[in-house]
């Protein structure tokens, strides 16, 4: 009969976890931490971000359904004047060149 050497852990009835899938599992941890993190920073811009969008657009809900009206069809005379002269414009540069 073979002799074995346990550990408290083993003899207790714990898991042997091998070097590599500690390490393994503690970089899967380590990820999905930094995961959650960068989205919950996300999340908190998004919520800023539609919050000022509700801030800067609270006049149209105070507009009457002919003043909606006309600032639609006002809208929509200045993306038929853009979308007409689209072809005329320079082309912009590329706004990521300068960024590294």
């Amino acid at each position: 009969m073979a002799t074995e050497t346990r550990t408290a852990s083993q003899a207790a009835g714990g898991a042997v976890m091998s070097a590599g899938v500690w390490s393994r599992l503690r970089d899967w941890a380590e990820e999905a931490w930094c995961r959650h993190v960068r989205y919950r920073e996300l999340y908190r811009q998004l919520d800023r971000t539609r919050a000022d969008l509700k801030a800067r657009t609270a006049w149209m809900d105070e507009l009457s359904e002919e003043e909606l009206a006309e600032v639609l069809r006002g809208l929509a005379e200045c993306i038929d004047a853009v979308r007409a002269t689209g072809g005329d414009a320079p082309d912009a540069p590329d706004r990521r060149e300068g960024m590294a």
